[in-house]
């Protein structure tokens, strides 16, 4: 083996091991038994600054994740990183920069600053009645994002025949009443469920801190008649909040996420934007 040859794997090596390094996430639980024992840790808050203003994990430096990689930064010692938990992977791409900078060895936070959350480890976010704000993950996200730690909780009904004339002109009253996408063939790696209380249920502050596994992430698939939504509130007066709702429900999904498609029946509708009739294809 040439000197030559001997570096070029050393450096493949030492690339690996920092890729692997990114790979592994840290739960909740890890980093507050962590805590209790002393360890120090730096807290980097990767979500844009208006969702760190709005709370946050205690000491945490706000980095959006598009910044990271060119942020210059002291030496931090070790570094958990953390995205919001819904659906992207910035707090991993986040971590694998910071592994780049000298003094850091960062790792990602499993489930994020949501699972933080139902964990009732301590944030900044103050008390009291809120705005309502329900998350939501977009077709591509979730195409992206499905493994075994996403679980989509369908709650669709399928709709009878429409009667109504007026019912029938309504682009969600004619998805309704076309069959329903298949789940398990459009997000294969996804696990479904009927319920989200049969996947995750509330857990106590002693239970929840015992956990090494944060919840998964459920997203709520509706046919568009608002039940995702009831359903986010009811997911919040129980504690969880590891969820997020299907932009466009059952609507985005009939058209594989193809925005400007409109399944109706056996066609599918190419929306014009010059106001003329639009095509049909079969």
């Amino acid at each position: 083996m040439t000197m030559k040859t001997f570096i070029s794997i050393c450096c493949l090596g030492f690339a690996l091991a920092g890729f692997a390094g990114a790979a592994f996430a840290i739960s909740p639980a890890q980093v507050q038994q962590l805590l209790n024992s002393g360890e120090k840790i730096t807290f980097a808050d990767v979500r844009l600054n208006v969702l760190f203003q709005k709370g946050h994990i205690p000491g945490a430096i706000n980095i959006p994740a598009q910044l990271v990689p060119d942020k210059p930064l002291p030496p931090l010692g070790r570094v958990v990183v953390y995205d919001d938990g819904l659906g992207t992977d910035d707090a991993v791409a986040a971590a694998a920069a910071l592994n780049q900078k000298p003094g850091i060895t960062a790792e990602p936070l499993d489930g994020g600053y949501a699972a933080w959350e139902m964990a009732q480890s301590s944030t900044t976010q103050s008390g009291g009645l809120k705005p309502e704000e329900t998350p939501v993950i977009t077709y591509a996200q979730l195409k992206q994002k499905q493994n075994a730690d996403v679980v989509l909780v369908d709650l669709r009904q399928s709709a009878p025949a429409i009667t109504s004339a007026s019912a029938a002109k309504s682009s969600a009253a004619k998805v309704a009443a076309s069959p329903l996408t298949d789940l398990q063939a459009e997000f294969p790696k996804a696990r479904i469920a009927r319920s989200p209380f049969a996947v995750s249920s509330p857990r106590t502050k002693a239970s929840a801190a015992s956990a090494s596994t944060p919840p998964p992430l459920l997203v709520l698939i509706d046919n568009g008649d608002v039940s995702a939504q009831r359903m986010a509130r009811s997911l919040k007066a129980n504690g969880i909040t590891r969820f997020a709702v299907l932009a466009g429900g059952e609507q985005i999904l009939s058209v594989h996420g193809q925005a400007g498609l409109q399944r109706i029946g056996s066609s599918v509708t190419v929306r014009s934007s010059s106001g003329l009739s639009p095509a049909k294809s079969p």
